[in-house]
């Protein structure tokens, strides 16, 4: 596009210097390149990454993520209320983001509703989320007791924070993940280092692993939140 654009002027400026009668650059559509599959963890790849996280400060979060598919969004949004242990679901019904808004003064964080109406849903827990999920409430309250403890007005809830009480965002997100990788690859030679991946890899890996279990389609599309 940015070939596109500077053929597209120089033309403009030669036909205006009478070097050119026309702009053959104008028409010209750009064709995008065909989409990458999304990234799915290997069988062996999760294990690998979560045998490296576990016990650090976002292990929890991963494996709710990966247990339930759940869009970074209203990963970060989950408060108690949200969790039904004894039915074994979470109810989804919000979803957290960090953007400026019109009115804003910067980029600040909004709760607002999930992306559908198909994504206000009851997401299943199977026992590795359940445990992540009580270990989670407890460093919660241990966070929340710290000195350091810095929770923003209307989301002191919320049961994924950082170490400082504060809302996550698809950045702090990101960077967890990466500090993983970057250990995993510390003890990998050149040729067997592992790919980076971003948040919303747990929830394709989530839908893999559901189809792989023989889960129909239709049940997986329902615990993704997914329109069609």
């Amino acid at each position: 596009n940015k070939v596109r654009i500077l053929l597209l002027d120089m033309y403009d400026k030669a036909i205006l210097d009478s070097v050119a009668i026309k702009n053959p650059v104008r028409g010209i559509k750009l064709v995008r390149d065909e989409e990458k599959e999304p990234r799915v963890l290997t069988v062996e790849e999760q294990s690998a990454f979560f045998d490296t996280c576990k016990g650090t400060f976002y292990d929890n979060l991963f494996t709710v993520a990966v247990s339930t598919g759940l869009r970074p969004g209203e990963l970060y949004a989950l408060e108690p209320e949200d969790l039904d242990f004894e039915k074994k679901v979470i109810h989804i019904t919000k979803s957290l983001s960090y953007q400026k808004f019109e009115g804003d003064t910067g980029k600040t964080f909004h709760m607002g509703k999930p992306k559908t109406k198909s994504s206000y849903r009851d997401v299943p827990m199977n026992r590795k989320c359940i445990l992540a999920l009580k270990k989670q409430l407890l460093q919660k309250r241990i966070v929340s007791g710290k000195n350091t403890a810095k929770p923003l007005k209307g989301f002191e809830n919320l049961i994924f924070t950082t170490k400082y009480d504060t809302p996550l965002n698809a950045q702090i997100y990101a960077d967890a993940i990466k500090t993983i990788v970057e250990q995993i690859n510390l003890m990998r030679g050149e040729l067997e280092q592992f790919e980076s991946f971003s948040g919303h890899c747990f929830r394709h890996t989530f839908a893999t692993r559901c189809f792989e279990a023989g889960i129909q389609p239709k049940t997986v599309q329902k615990y993704l939140g997914h329109a069609t």
